[in-house]
């Protein structure tokens, strides 16, 4: 992947060539202006001298590619490039004498000034190879930051859904065992309401299985799939539970979290028509606002509602799951006034 930072993308092959083009304009300026040789020399100097570094660098990437600075002692480190840098140095300055020795051998003038400038060019030449192995460095570290940002950001990702996984899971248990039971029950005393939950139970898992931990659906499907619920508990207590579903037609096409209004309906049965022999009414709103919508649920409160030893796990892992979604908890509230339990659910706009 960091290879093709040269030669698997355009810009990156660019800059290559556009940096030592520079190098080797600023190259033949200095030595035509500072040494008074002929542009056409300082520029040919130039251009065999830039290109002989830009072979060297492209040597120098692959090997900081593959070196490992986290783990490499610094001192191995300086004492392999010292060693490299004085070898590679020694070479491109011997090759480049050469070959301006040959092409300008009658201009004995510039011959001996390729002689004597040779402490000036090591000097440029170690400069050089320090700025390659720095920027090169420098290149590397950033792109293993990234990769290690991205690959953290998808382990994050991966836990959150994990979470979401296991706060769903969490969340059914009870009402497919309780289904289960009475399914068991009515196939004795009445087959046909048994035959009736189980395809209704096989379309609420059905949904619940396509649906992944951060999949949005409709609200309208979102309640489709609640009242599918709700008609399996009208089959199990009978005349015990009355509900009913209002929902402000233009909010219906709003991106809910899927799963998200269920577990509301669950705690509002298991708090009332499951622990009470009275009838119980369960209503819910769905309220447009202006930043989204407003669902409240609420139930009948009996005697025996605020007993002790609920553990209110039902609404504790709704909140984990809005905390995981939204990055708040705060989206819902709860209410109790006049016999009555609110869950006040507010979810923001998402629309397709």
């Amino acid at each position: 992947m960091m290879d093709s930072w040269f030669f698997g993308k355009r810009i990156g092959i660019i800059v290559f060539i556009g940096w030592w083009l520079m190098f080797g304009t600023i190259h033949a300026l200095v030595v035509a202006h500072f040494f008074q040789v002929a542009y056409s020399i300082a520029f040919v100097e130039a251009a065999i001298t830039a290109t002989l570094y830009a072979l060297l660098s492209l040597g120098l990437w692959f090997w900081v590619r593959l070196s490992n600075i986290e783990t490499s002692k610094i001192t191995t480190l300086i004492t392999n490039h010292l060693g490299a840098a004085i070898v590679s140095i020694g070479g491109i300055l011997s090759l480049v004498n050469f070959l301006l020795s040959r092409i300008f051998s009658g201009n004995q003038q510039y011959v001996e000034f390729i002689n004597t400038s040779i402490p000036f060019r090591v000097i440029v030449g170690l400069l050089v190879y320090l700025l390659i192995v720095l920027v090169f460095y420098l290149i590397t570290y950033i792109q293993n930051y990234r990769e290690q940002v991205l690959r953290e950001a998808e382990l994050q990702s991966l836990i959150k859904d994990a979470e979401l996984n296991w706060l769903k899971l969490q969340l059914n248990p009870h009402f497919l065992f309780n289904s289960l039971n009475s399914i068991s029950s009515l196939t004795t005393t009445d087959p046909q309401k048994a035959q009736e939950m189980v395809i209704r139970l096989s379309e609420l898992l059905r949904y619940s299985l396509k649906q992944s931990p951060n999949s949005r659906v409709t609200l309208d499907n979102e309640l489709d799939n609640c009242i599918k619920y709700l008609e399996i508990e009208k089959i199990r207590f009978g005349t015990r539970l009355k509900y009913s579903i209002d929902a402000d037609p233009e909010c219906l096409s709003l991106q809910v979290p899927s799963m998200i209004i269920q577990p509301l309906f669950e705690n509002a049965i298991k708090h009332s028509v499951a622990i009470s022999p009275e009838e119980s009414v369960v209503k819910a709103e769905a309220i447009k606002k202006t930043s989204g919508v407003e669902i409240r649920i609420s139930n009948t409160l009996h005697a025996q509602s605020s007993m002790p030893g609920s553990t209110g796990v039902g609404l504790a892992n709704i909140r984990r799951r809005l905390s995981l979604i939204y990055g708040t908890s705060k989206l819902l509230k709860i209410d109790k006034s006049n016999n009555t339990f609110t869950a006040i659910l507010t979810l923001p706009e998402e629309t397709l």
